[in-house]
């Protein structure tokens, strides 16, 4: 079995078929971290790529001289095992030594699945020295809950999103060289990718992608992953909720409306949405109060965590979901009946409002504008339709 899932130590390398020559926006990121004694986590929704990104750092180490013999994965998605038989096995059939004995590199997919696997890892880390170890997950709340204090100071964390516009127009060979000669084939592209999120959905027709986006993500997460992870019966809740909130991107969470409607009572509905947003299918942002740390725990909006998933055929809605992802907002705004749809809060704060529209007028600009001055933000953007750019006072 170990064999099967490490071809490259009978034929030298990573098949060609598992190594795709486009790489995600994160590989030079890992690349830069593969001689830094740290253990890097990758967490994110299935099938955005964490499995590809493992190979293609493989594929990358053996180019640079490492001994494919010294490469070790592993998928607990898969099998069950226990670590210590799996890391028995390796020494004595294909490393032929110890571990500790010379570098190794560990490569271990889906380790949520594996139960205690936070101490399994700290062992490791803390008995060898010479190792590098890389881990994946699809459950942030388990992946956090259980290492943030067995790994502390030992694990850096690595969110990899769905796509990345940019990171779309790269896998489809796309190169933009100047805007407005390619504005034409960008917003045509842009709504390609609206339905393209995933690395494996670029090619697809949409009835395919409808399929995978079904079977291959929200059926698997909900009906194995979430039950396997935090062990719920009352899956068919967790699958309406998820229903109802990717056909109403941008809708605004109130328990005790969705309690009523859905006939359960409030901690199962609170419970439902922690378990979609930590498996990566919905994000929920929160109404923004004027600090970096704090928004309102009411009144939170929730969208899917890419429009790919969204089951609307509303351009208003998928596009508002679109930019909601590409600049990955923790926050909107609401006062009374003024609304900004996004708020960035890093570095400073900044206000973003979405209009499916060829054109803006001043008045689009009202509530932008009432926001800024309130927050004193000394910035403030409208993202539309049209072609043109504006900068108005």
């Amino acid at each position: 079995m170990l064999y099967e899932f490490n071809p490259w130590w009978e034929y030298e390398d990573v098949p060609k078929d598992m190594v795709p020559l486009t790489k995600r926006d994160m590989f030079d990121e890992l690349v830069s971290r593969l001689s830094l004694r740290r253990i890097d986590i990758i967490v994110g929704l299935r099938r955005v790529g964490k499995t590809t990104l493992m190979y293609q750092l493989i594929h990358h180490l053996i180019e640079s001289g490492i001994s494919p013999l010294n490469i070790l994965y592993f998928s607990f998605d898969l099998e069950n095992l226990d670590m210590k038989e799996v890391l028995k096995e390796y020494e004595e059939k294909v490393l032929k030594n110890k571990i500790r004995e010379s570098p190794v590199y560990l490569f271990f997919d889906e380790i949520h699945k594996l139960q205690g696997w936070e101490n399994e890892i700290k062992v490791l880390y803390d008995l060898y020295p010479k190792i590098k170890i890389f881990l994946s997950g699809s459950a942030s709340l388990n992946i956090m809950r259980g290492s943030s204090e067995s790994l502390a100071g030992r694990a850096q964390y690595h969110y990899l999103p769905p796509l990345r516009f940019r990171e779309y127009l790269r896998f489809k060979n796309i190169e933009v060289k100047n805007f407005e000669i390619q504005s034409k084939t960008l917003r045509i592209n842009m709504w390609d990718f609206i339905k393209r999120g995933f690395p494996e959905t670029v090619r697809m027709s949409d009835k395919e992608i409808d399929e995978y986006v079904r079977d291959l993500i929200l059926t698997r997460i909900i009906y194995r992953d979430i039950p396997d992870v935090f062990s719920i019966r009352d899956v068919s809740i967790v699958w309406n909720l998820a229903d109802y909130i990717l056909r109403n991107p941008g809708v605004i969470v109130n328990v005790d409306s969705l309690a009523s409607q859905f006939r359960r009572n409030r901690r199962t509905i609170m419970n439902s949405l922690s378990y979609l947003q930590m498996t990566y299918i919905i994000k929920l942002i929160a109404n923004f109060r004027g600090s970096y740390l704090s928004g309102s725990r009411k009144n939170k909006k929730v969208y899917g965590i890419h429009p790919t998933l969204s089951k609307t055929s509303n351009e208003d809605l998928l596009i508002e979901s679109l930019v909601r992802s590409e600049i990955d907002a923790q926050y909107y705004w609401r006062d009374g009946k003024r609304e900004v749809d996004f708020v960035i809060a890093n570095d400073g704060i900044t206000g973003i409002e979405v209009k499916n529209k060829d054109t803006v007028t001043k008045r689009d600009l009202n509530s932008l504008k009432i926001f800024m001055k309130k927050f004193s933000a000394k910035e403030g953007y409208i993202v539309y339709i049209g072609e043109d750019e504006y900068e108005m006072e």
